[in-house]
């Protein structure tokens, strides 16, 4: 801007000079300044081409928009097109499934036929039997011969049948009937096939038997091998038919349901592929639009040598639209051509990026390795916080408050997270030491005896018990009465009164044990007497004491005897991460209780440390602790088991250490321990380091090796069983995100369809809950019945199958001596030391059965909710729901077996032994052991049948209240749902407000630390 006044041209703020001094500099830049307002001309040209287009083709844009939305599809080609490839494979995958199914089932059929092997030798012995009693010189008997003969062929031909049966039932029913089950829920069959399948079995009886012997048939081993094998096929074309028959109607359910799903299909994919079509015409519209913006922005920056316009600018852009789009494509080539350098240059600085990415990483581990508990707790804490930070924006909404209370609940959990680890040994394996060289003080005490000890436990100091304090608990005079009961019992006594048991107790230690079995019980016995004076009147009772007065308590055999429990309250590294650690009662004690609570700590512990000492690797008792750990660790969710060797430092050399790491690594293979976490180590040595004190002569090892193990052990608590509870809260928190992505649509939609939503609304949440109301736990109960029929049928093999060594230790030389007085008595020791032992084992057995039971429930009740959710979701597929806590079962208490056997029925057993020279020399043992084991069956057979009579009623109840729990977690989750989708639709609810709530969690769950990492 310039002031002139031409009235006054010698006016002071007169700037005609400047004026004139400005036209010249513009005239000597004509040619810039030219250029510089056709770009500005061209600019608004295209600026206005640009909006022209735009608005020609906005209301064609906005119907093609409208309409995707109708369809509920994007306006993105590449997901559309993946949706029509999705639903394309689908409905070709449901085209298919009847034949494909079947074909499956066939192949997995014929693999558990090809597997059974029905024909054993027991079996083989009674068909030959069998084969003998058919042949034309066989007779029974002189008088009434031909009836005779007839009856022990029938009784012959009956006992091969139910040999053939049991193992038809054994190798092929349970396995055929399971493949059924398993194909049933992948195809999702209906209630009646599944109950009718749990009745399943194929027809046959003896008559196949006595049908397929030839006339003239010998008895010879060719004419045995060619009948059982013809049995065999025949028994296996029964089960092969009868199964295809029954899985012919799960066939007919699945060509139902493909017929359905191909014709719901069809109609989505009609809509697919409207929406692929709509999408694409969508793309090309803002494709011809941005490609025209580029082409002027091109044309405008090109650089220009005179103040004239470039032809070919000029002509590109008076050209008609017709030719644009070529001329356009003929602009880009050298900015297509320019692309490769780009990306080039962002490669190196992605690939900068993850270098130091990875130096990061390096760090982090390192760090890691330092810090492994408090990084696991931090993880935990930080889910915690995004929980509480998604209730906070959940609580904002009046319609998803209701979801904010089960993500708080998740949260004070996670920070509450406690762990309770288990130390498992026999005694005197070093457990009490090992636990003191983990907690870096000699806490706990130890006990010699195996029936004294009381189950020790370290736990975090609370407001109610500070550190340095202890609680410890007498045991109830009944459960003392019933631990000296079972000890004099296995001396060979009995008692009426607490006079009469401590006169025997008296006598006992006097005497000592008769047999070295006897010794830990003689032990408590004598202990239990010398203290039952100063604890008469104790009993029960329950003292908080000082650390300082806790070796009166600990020390002395005669009072530590009548402990039931001392728990010591500390604050150290280990407690601080809310570690609990429990010293359990060696695994050797035959004390039924001892051996009840180290079940229920394998079950229930977060880990278990199995400890053994250096100089005897593995005991009789540890070889049938980890027996059972080996069958149940399969119930496990996660692999929670460490075994250390302590007292590493008494090895000679390294070879010698070597060679028992590599022994007990097979040892725990052969118990079907594979893989085992192990390590060798020094307890004493730990220990020392970690107060400072002298350690002493440290043998081959160059230090304790504790911290390897503790590094592994503390990564696991920290992470591995973290992780779940984290991954648990998580998906919670995804149920409320979704929940408000759905709620946040439907707040979005019409008037119209809310109405036509909430009139659905309750037809829905009816249909919902006669769901919910209408499970059926008759098949569970069915298939658990089943299920402890298999396992205590192979319960009974293995204890049999472990008969011969129960029977070599009880009878050995060093019992059976001829210079030992007379025999009978000691044969009746050995026979109580193998009924105590085959008892035991049985007792054993069963519990680690009830284990397995109730992992098997925990897999019906995660298909039952899986079923229910499936069924639920075809009534509203945005309905999200998340399976409720684990159902606490409880599991029966086992008494050892045999306890109450009549001796009688051993009597013939006994009496083949004559002396320990022929006994152990010649056929004598064999003779005897197979006598027992004749002797067994019965007692045996009623005990199983007994306590599987006690599993299935325990379980039956408690799977019914578990069905019914989740049942009802599930119908509150249902009724949250829809009472919040209810208001969503009844009120005038904010969709920016409850679209920002869902954006937020979405937020929480990406920036999640696992992800992260």
């Amino acid at each position: 801007m310039f002031f002139l006044s031409l009235k006054d041209p010698s006016h002071p703020h007169n700037e005609w000079h400047e004026l004139v001094a400005c036209l010249r500099r513009l005239f000597a830049d004509k040619e810039e300044w030219l250029v510089r307002g056709a770009e500005s001309a061209l600019k608004r040209i295209a600026d206005g081409h640009l909006e022209h287009l735009r608005a020609r083709h906005e209301p064609l844009e906005q119907k093609i928009e409208a309409r995707l939305e109708a369809l509920g599809g994007a306006d993105d080609e590449a997901a559309a097109i993946a949706e029509l490839d999705r639903l394309e494979a689908e409905l070709a995958d449901w085209q298919t499934a009847p034949s494909r199914a079947e074909e499956a089932f066939r192949s997995e059929l014929e693999r558990v036929l090809q597997n059974a092997y029905v024909m054993p030798f027991e079996t083989r012995e009674r068909a030959e039997a069998y084969l003998q009693a058919m042949q034309p010189n066989f007779k029974v008997g002189l008088l009434f011969a031909k009836t005779k003969t007839e009856q022990e062929r029938k009784r012959r031909l009956e006992a091969f049948y139910e040999s053939v049966k049991a193992q038809a039932a054994a190798q092929i029913e349970w396995h055929v009937r399971q493949l059924l089950v398993q194909f049933g829920k992948e195809w999702h069959a209906d209630d009646d096939w599944f109950s009718e399948c749990q009745q399943w079995t194929a027809e046959w009886d003896e008559t196949m038997l006595a049908g397929l012997v030839k006339q003239g048939a010998e008895s010879s081993g060719a004419a045995l091998l060619n009948y059982t094998d013809e049995v065999a096929a025949a028994l296996k074309k029964r089960y092969r038919d009868s199964a295809l028959a029954l899985f012919a109607e799960l066939k007919e359910q699945i060509a139902k349901r493909a017929a359905a799903q191909t014709e719901t299909l069809n109609g989505q994919l009609s809509a697919a592929r409207e929406k692929v079509e709509l999408a694409a015409r969508l793309a090309r519209l803002r494709a011809e639009r941005d490609e025209r913006r580029r082409a002027f922005e091109q044309l405008i920056a090109a650089p220009c040598e005179s103040a004239s316009l470039d032809e070919n600018r000029l002509a590109a852009l008076t050209a008609p639209p017709v030719f644009r789009k070529a001329r356009h494509a003929e602009a880009a080539k050298p900015q297509a051509a320019s692309k490769p350098a780009e990306t080039s240059r962002l490669s190196v600085k992605e690939q900068a990026l993850g270098q130091e990415a990875a130096g990061l990483g390096v760090s982090e581990r390192a760090d890691e390795a330092r810090t492994l508990s408090s990084g696991g707790k931090q993880r935990s804490e930080e889910a915690a916080d995004r929980l509480e930070e998604a209730a906070a924006w959940l609580e904002r909404s009046e319609m998803l408050g209701r979801f904010a209370g089960p993500l708080r609940d998740k949260a004070r959990r996670l920070r509450e997270r406690s762990f309770t680890v288990a130390l498992f040994g026999a005694f005197s394996a070093g457990k009490s030491s090992l636990a003191n060289a983990l907690l870096g003080a000699p806490l706990l005490p130890s006990s010699p005896n195996p029936t004294t000890a009381a189950i020790s436990k370290i736990a975090p100091p609370d407001h109610k018990h500070p550190h340095g304090t202890a609680v410890v608990k007498v045991k109830s005079e009944p459960k003392i009465w019933a631990d000296v009961q079972s000890s004099l019992r296995q001396c060979g006594h009995e008692a009426d009164t607490w006079d009469e048991a401590l006169r025997l107790c008296a006598r006992l230690a006097e005497s000592g044990a008769e047999h070295p079995a006897q010794k830990p019980h003689v032990a408590f016995l004598a202990a239990a007497a010398a203290g039952y004076e100063r604890m008469n009147g104790r009993f029960g009772e329950i003292v908080s004491i000082g650390w300082e007065e806790l070796e009166t308590y600990v020390a002395d055999e005669a009072v530590s005897c009548f402990l039931d429990e001392v728990v010591l309250y500390a604050d150290c590294p280990l407690t601080r991460q809310g570690v609990t650690l429990v010293d359990t009662p060696g695994v050797d004690s035959l004390n039924a209780r001892h051996t009840g609570v180290a079940f229920h700590y394998m079950k229930h512990a977060d880990a278990l440390l199995f400890v053994t000492y250096y100089n005897h690797a593995f005991s009789k008792a540890d070889r049938e602790f980890l027996l059972q750990l080996g069958r149940v660790k399969d119930t496990f969710a996660l692999d929670k088991m460490f075994f250390v060797i302590n007292a590493a430092d008494l090895a000679q050399s390294k070879e010698e250490l070597e060679a028992v790491i590599s022994y007990m690594n097979g040892e725990l293979a052969r118990f079907g321990i594979r893989f085992p976490r192990l390590y060798a180590l020094s307890s004493r040595l730990a220990l020392a380091e970690k107060t400072g004190a002298e350690p002493g002569p440290r043998g081959v090892l160059a230090d304790s090796g504790l911290s390897a193990f503790e590094t592994d052990f503390f990564r696991f608590l920290t992470e591995e069983l973290a992780e779940v509870a984290v991954e648990s809260a998580y998906a919670e928190l995804e149920r409320a995100r979704r929940t408000a992505e759905e709620f946040a649509r439907a707040a979005g939609q019409s008037e119209a369809e809310k109405a036509g939503k909430r009139q659905a609304l309750e037809a829905v949440k009816t249909k919902m809950h006669a769901v919910l109301a209408g499970i059926d736990d008759a098949y569970g109960r069915q298939a658990l019945r089943q299920e402890v029929d298999e396992l205590l049928y192979y319960v009974k093999q293995r204890v049999f199958f472990r008969l011969n060594d129960v029977f070599k230790e009880a009878f050995n030389p060093a019992v059976l001596r001829d210079d030992q007085g007379p025999a009978r008595r000691a044969l009746e020791r050995c026979l109580d030391e193998l009924l105590a032992s085959v008892g035991f084992d049985l007792a054993q057995e069963l519990r680690a059965t009830s284990l397995r039971v109730e992992s098997f429930l925990h897999k019906q009740l995660a298909e039952q909710f899986s079923r229910l959710f499936h069924e639920l979701r075809r009534f509203d597929d945005a309905l999200a729901l998340t399976p409720p806590e684990p159902f606490a079962f409880s599991a029966p208490e086992f008494a050892n077996a045999l306890g109450d056997v009549d001796r009688v029925r051993f009597t013939k057993a006994l009496s083949l032994y004559k002396n320990a020279k022929s006994f152990f020399e010649r056929d004598e043992k064999r003779r005897m052991k197979e006598e027992i084991e004749a002797a067994l069956v019965e007692p045996i057979d009623a005990y199983l049948a007994e306590q599987k009579e006690r599993l299935v009623a325990t379980y039956a109840e408690q799977y019914k209240a578990a069905v019914a729990a989740l049942s009802a977690a599930l119908a509150e989750q249902v009724d949250s749902y829809m009472e919040g989708l209810l208001a969503v639709l009844s009120a005038t609810a904010d969709h920016e407000a409850l679209a920002r709530i869902e954006a937020a969690l979405r937020g929480l769950l990406s920036g999640r630390g696992g992800e992260a990492r």
